[in-house]
């Protein structure tokens, strides 16, 4: 049963136990009846034992690595609990007699969800509890999505075949070494990948980062736990999913920070393919303003050197450009139409933000979420910060209009 947060909404913290619900029994249960092979996995509501959760997913910039596992971590009183928590009580409600083992306990699936929609689902990594002499017994549950399976898995020795990104993605997924477990969301990319064979032992982990190296797109898992792969990101036909502003019309913002430093500027870029000549970008200007800033690339996966060279032309950030990097918010101050709204914010959506500034009027940047980070707490509710990159917000082409009609810069096929 969801428990009220204060002036943030209703919010459910479950945890597996190891028990199945309706799991049919050979020689108990009814043919016809309810319970099916396997049964259903059953959750324990530990809300109620909680006093603070906090989660994150995806970057906080487009230069972090992208290939990471979402976390939550979360604190429970076991004094609350009436000592159900403890994974030596064997007579606890929540310990799996069936297999004489902890109900609540490593590996075990856990999600956490808004007014029935998930903020976060994933696996218990460590589940440690404390004993403290005359004080409350505490227990720190440390959580991954499930990319993290990717950073547990060894490829073998793999042919493979000159193919989009997004089809190699597919591929390693479908690798017996690997063979996914969930659900996934895979866009097609635009970069096409060599036939170069995988050597065994290669992690699958890393490898999956030379794919999103060479497409420069996202990899990450959604709020609801589904494997998603976006391709180049830049710009997109997306509508604006959440405004932010401080006029009083739109969300309110806690804060907003601008990120405007030389570790932004990259005026020399390299790209390598396996077995073929480097390829470089310059931008002379820049140099001679910020002095060389380079990134490169070594045994792309790329599959030409032509592709190599447009990847190191993409990668030139030439000019430090300030924009609002990240922005948060407290539950608080909203409606709940617009807590709703907020908490079904994914990676790669487009957001806008406005800021009055001190002078000159106010600023709007159109800008795409690359990271989410939060904390929920009993005493002071739910705050989010949302993490940016830039974004570049084309219109649907429409033939014949005047100003729509035209394929270019701002226009682009639906």
């Amino acid at each position: 049963m969801a428990t009220a947060i204060v002036q943030s909404g209703d919010y459910l913290l479950e945890m597996a136990t190891g028990d199945q619900e309706n799991a049919f029994i050979l020689g108990t249960s009814l043919l016809g009846g309810s319970n099916v092979l396997g049964g259903e996995t059953e959750f324990a509501d530990i809300t109620t034992f909680t006093n603070q959760i906090n989660y994150r997913r995806g970057r906080r910039k487009v230069t972090d690595q992208q290939n990471q596992s979402g976390t939550l971590s979360f604190q429970m009183s076991d004094n609350v609990a009436s000592g159900n928590l403890n994974p030596l009580y064997t007579g606890g409600t929540f310990y799996d007699n069936t297999n004489n083992q902890p109900g609540l306990a490593p590996l075990r699936k856990v999600r956490l969800s808004r007014s029935g929609a998930y903020l976060f689902v994933g696996r218990v990594s460590s589940y440690d509890y404390r004993y403290q002499l005359g004080g409350l017994d505490e227990v720190s549950v440390h959580c991954n999505d499930d990319q993290i399976l990717l950073a547990q898995a060894i490829l073998p020795e793999t042919v493979t075949v000159e193919e989009l990104s997004s089809a190699r993605l597919s591929a390693i997924l479908a690798n017996a070494a690997v063979a996914w477990p969930g659900t996934t969301d895979i866009t097609a990319g635009t970069a096409t990948l060599g036939a170069y064979p995988i050597a065994a032992d290669t992690n699958a982990s890393a490898y999956c980062q030379q794919i999103v190296d060479g497409e420069q797109g996202r990899l990450f898992m959604s709020r609801a736990g589904e494997l998603t792969y976006q391709p180049r990101i830049g710009t997109t036909l997306a509508a604006v999913s959440a405004t932010f502003s401080d006029a009083g019309s739109d969300i309110p913002f806690n804060d907003i920070t601008i990120e405007f430093d030389q570790n932004n500027v990259v005026n020399k870029a390299s790209v390598t393919i396996e077995g073929g000549t480097v390829q470089v970008a310059n931008n002379a200007t820049s140099q001679s303003l910020y002095f060389i800033q380079a990134v490169s690339q070594s045994a792309s996966l790329l599959s030409t050197d032509a592709q190599a060279l447009t990847l190191a032309d993409y990668l030139l950030e030439p000019d430090p450009v300030p924009r609002y990097t990240s922005v948060g918010v407290n539950f608080a101050l909203l409606s709940d139409a617009q807590r709703t709204a907020l908490a079904a914010i994914e990676i790669g959506d487009t957001i806008q933000i406005t800021k009055a500034m001190l002078v000159g009027g106010s600023i709007t940047q159109t800008l795409a979420v690359e990271g989410i980070e939060a904390t929920i707490t009993v005493s002071g509710g739910h705050t989010v910060t949302f993490f940016t990159s830039a974004q570049v917000v084309l219109n649907t082409f429409i033939l014949g209009d005047t100003t729509f009609g035209i394929l270019g810069t701002t226009n682009a096929l639906g």
